[in-house]
């Protein structure tokens, strides 16, 4: 009887064991689904803030490439300003050069003029020109 009882009590620790072995093992695996779960909601909130930094990122794209295009058409606008003022500053620099060369010989014709033309001397005089009779 020894050998029967051997084998019952044998089996009873072994069915014990297995229980207890199985009943680790769900806390185990419960454990690591409550992990997986929580790894899981990471993961999704790590992907839901990618892609409104993915949008953010493609918003401040379009908007840097609109205010690269407004930057454009002022830079165009400066440079046909620039060239205007160019052409209006040779033109002055044309005057100016053509009034100091015309300038003084026109003061001697109109003061020599003036001499018999009292409203072109009074002309000159008002304009700071001394206009002497020899």
């Amino acid at each position: 009887m020894k050998l029967p009882f051997a084998i019952a009590v044998t089996a009873t620790i072994s069915f014990v064991a297995f229980g207890v072995v199985s009943l680790l093992l769900a806390f185990q695996v419960r454990d690591l689904r409550i992990n997986v779960a929580a790894q899981e909601q990471q993961v999704h909130e790590t992907e839901a803030r990618i892609a409104e930094l993915m949008q953010s990122l493609q918003a401040s794209d379009e908007r840097k490439e609109a205010q690269d295009e407004a930057n454009d058409l002022v830079r165009k606008k400066v440079i046909q300003q620039q060239t205007a003022i160019q052409r209006q500053q040779e033109q002055i620099n044309r005057g100016t050069q053509l009034a100091q060369q015309v300038e003084p010989n026109l003061i001697h014709d109109l003061a020599g003029a003036s001499v018999k033309n009292e409203k072109l001397k009074g002309l000159l005089i008002k304009h700071g020109y001394n206009v002497q009779t020899k």
